[in-house]
């Protein structure tokens, strides 16, 4: 107050012109000042529910409009001072947007880090834990879209059932430990032999399952025996264990929207089950196919 009174008398003094000048000043700081308490006024309608408990924008806002009259009283008798107290309260103002900005970006990186969780957590609600593959119930919702899409576009959908062979034997003989380290391998073996759109799963056990959309009957059994042969040369050793894995695969093709989605995982699962009766480590494909289109 003792600067603002000393500063009074000079300005009393000051040209006309210089005066004119200085409050034209203080009534743009003024006009600025305004808007940021109508900004203020915006956000806190908006996000009053998390940030206005914290914020002095009531305050600033007030000391605004009472600065108006005060400013039409004041300005033409003392300049200077008129412009050092909008200055001031210009700067306040500009404090307030500054608390704001860092206020919305706390909030912002809250709601990133919500959507990452969230986003985790379904992952993780999708992910087989020992594989990190689809899991059974992830696989059957892929499946049913996979189904419905491609028969839309008049595309084939194929479905491959697998599991593998004789694995009771190596959990009892070798341990789970080693059979855990088998259904890793196979599962990493698998994914590298299947294109980008194809869909790995594991159903349960040591069954898996392959979503293959765009594939044919004849498609399927093609990468079904790609996979069959993959797994016989890559599993052979599984750590420092001498395995020898082998897998049998059992093949459907989609006949359309009359097939529920049971029927045709019941088809694969039939056919692979087939292969593994027939002696194992083979292909067997369901022989039904879908008719013309009406």
């Amino acid at each position: 107050m003792a600067v603002l009174s000393g500063l009074a008398g000079p300005a009393m003094a000051a040209p006309a012109d210089i005066a004119s000048t200085l409050v034209g000043l203080a009534w743009l700081g003024l006009g600025l000042a305004l808007g940021l308490a109508a900004a203020f006024v915006a956000c806190w309608w908006v996000l009053r529910a998390r940030v206005a408990p914290r914020s002095g924008w009531g305050p600033f806002a007030l000391t605004a409009l009472v600065a108006l009259p005060v400013l039409a009283w004041l300005g033409p008798r003392a300049p200077v001072p008129s412009l050092l107290l909008v200055l001031a309260l210009v700067a306040w103002g500009l404090w307030l947007v500054n608390r704001l900005s860092r206020r919305v970006r706390a909030l912002l990186d809250e709601r990133d880090h919500a959507k990452a969780e969230a986003k985790r957590a379904q992952l993780n609600s999708e992910r087989d834990a020992l594989t990190g593959i689809y899991n059974r119930g992830a696989l059957r919702q892929r499946l049913e879209r996979l189904a419905e899409e491609t028969w839309q576009d008049g595309r084939p959908l194929s479905l491959l059932y697998f599991d593998i062979d004789l694995f009771k034997l190596i959990n009892d003989s070798l341990g789970h430990a080693v059979g855990d380290e088998c259904l890793k391998a196979v599962a990493a073996v698998v994914g590298s032999e299947l294109r980008g759109g194809d869909v790995l799963g594991r159903l349960g056990g040591e069954e898996f399952a392959v979503v293959l959309p765009g594939a044919k009957r004849i498609h399927a059994i093609a990468v079904a025996e790609r996979i069959r042969q993959a797994v016989q040369n890559q599993c052979r050793v599984v750590g420092e264990e001498v395995v020898e894995l082998t897998v049998s695969l059992g093949a459907a093709e989609f006949l359309g929207p009359q097939e529920s989605m049971d029927a045709l995982m019941d088809r694969a699962d039939r056919a692979m089950y087939q292969a593994k009766d027939s002696g194992r480590n083979m292909v067997v494909a369901d022989p039904g196919t879908p008719g013309p289109r009406g």
